[in-house]
């Protein structure tokens, strides 16, 4: 018994990981674009168009 309760513990902790190892690296992506939006070719290319016409 005491066997199956660690096995669900061990479980919950490894969700519980990899949500926050998740939820991390979803912020990271997002303060990585936000930090370099200026180089972004997609933005940049639009911003030139805008200013030409």
């Amino acid at each position: 018994m005491n066997n199956e309760e660690n096995k669900g513990k061990s479980v919950l902790a490894a969700g519980a990981a990899t949500a926050f190892c998740g939820l991390a690296l979803y912020a990271l992506g997002k303060t990585l674009s936000f930090l370099f939006r200026d180089v972004d070719p997609d933005r940049t290319d639009k911003k030139e168009k805008d200013e030409d016409q």
